[in-house]
């Protein structure tokens, strides 16, 4: 038994980590009048995923009508341009080209700016699912979209969904140590109150090319409880926006669908080598990851508070303790400020950080300009 047991290794998967880092150009233009961006980035190896920008290309847009727009990077490897109303027009196609700082040329092919129906409902349902493969159910939303493209309108879609929550911290900012005993009157709320965006990390697409209508009704989207994270804890947002693509564009969101939702996220920092419409025109043996298309939009916000049938239990990272046998003399200059607060019983509790600035759980006390008061 002894000598089974010792024979059992732990399964890594031998995925060979590519030693020449790969460009990776990906973007949109989609038909709404506003900022159009692109992102350059290189490749990095499968066990240690992480986002390597590439600063100082040149990167222009263009139409097969000869406009031409010419982007300026706002962070290190992203790059926009704004683009008027009057540029978008259904059945024109569009192309990125890049120049990067060490000369080489990155060129996509021009992809047709499809025609695309209005967001049709969201609404959801609450039901079961299961926690990590862990055995356990929680009740939540589950989101749905229906499609309605009949008409002169695409067979292709992709839909994102960007959230928005609002959260607190457990406590205001009131009495802290650091060396000596300290009063905030009246409480410090700056870090109380915070706001966090995410986009859903799970690529939706959808095809009815092979279906008798251009119609397709409740398409599953994400899934929200109140188990994993603050979402429902105040007021929850989500802003759905529909895509209308080219077959090619589709093609190549599919199989991203197919190995990222499938894979458990084992490729969610980077795209797979999946084969996109970027070439390196320099070194055309070099191959370039990722994809640039055009898209067709239709969005809409969604808001969510207080909903029936959903138990709020999730973690808020925020811990107490009394003190010690030593009181405040068990912490030292590098762990200041200590805070602490009075509770119902009037007993003294140290707190972690956690429970006084909401921004460590990864949001920011700006509120959005969507938000209602």
């Amino acid at each position: 038994m002894l000598l089974l047991f010792a024979c059992i290794k732990p399964y890594d998967p031998m995925i060979e980590s590519n030693v020449e880092k790969k460009y990776v150009v990906s973007g949109r233009i989609t038909d709404k009048e506003g900022w159009q961006k692109v992102e350059i980035s290189l490749s990095s190896p499968i066990e240690s995923p992480e986002y390597i920008p590439v600063s100082g290309c040149y990167v222009i847009i263009r139409d097969n009508l000869g406009n031409m727009f010419s982007l300026t990077e706002f962070e290190p490897g992203k790059y926009r341009v704004w683009v008027g109303q009057e540029y978008f027009i259904p059945g024109v196609s569009y192309q990125v080209k890049v120049v990067t700082r060490d000369g080489e040329e990155l060129e996509s092919g021009f992809d047709e700016m499809p025609n695309g129906p209005p967001l049709d409902s969201v609404y959801y349902s609450l039901e079961d699912a299961q926690i990590n493969n862990s055995g356990a159910f929680v009740t939540g939303m589950q989101f749905y979209v229906n499609l309605n493209a009949e008409g002169n309108f695409s067979q292709f879609y992709k839909w994102d969904v960007v959230e928005t929550w609002e959260y607190t911290a457990a406590h205001a900012l009131e009495y802290y140590y650091d060396g000596t005993l300290n009063e905030v009157d009246p409480p410090d709320s700056t870090n109380y109150v915070c706001w966090k965006t995410n986009l859903v990390e799970n690529v939706f697409t959808i095809s009815t090319k092979s279906l008798a209508q251009n119609i397709y009704n409740k398409y599953p989207l994400q899934f929200v409880d109140g188990h994993r994270s603050s979402r429902l804890g105040i007021l929850y947002s989500m802003l759905v926006q529909q895509l209308a693509l080219s077959e090619g564009a589709y093609n190549y969101w599919e199989q991203l669908r197919i190995n990222s939702n499938e894979q458990g996220g084992l490729y969610e920092k980077q795209p797979l080598a999946i084969k996109g419409n970027i070439l390196n025109m320099s070194n055309p043996e070099k191959d370039v990851l990722g994809y640039f298309y055009a898209a067709s939009e239709s969005s809409r916000r969604y808001f969510y508070k207080d909903v029936e049938g959903i138990t709020l239990d999730f973690y808020n990272y925020c811990s107490e303790e009394g003190l010690g046998q030593f009181g405040w003399k068990e912490y030292y200059w590098w762990q200041y400020p200590v805070y602490y607060y009075f509770n119902e019983m009037g007993l003294l509790r140290v707190l972690s950080p956690f429970c006084i600035n909401c921004t460590l759980l990864g949001g920011t006390t700006g509120k959005p300009v969507f938000w209602p008061n």
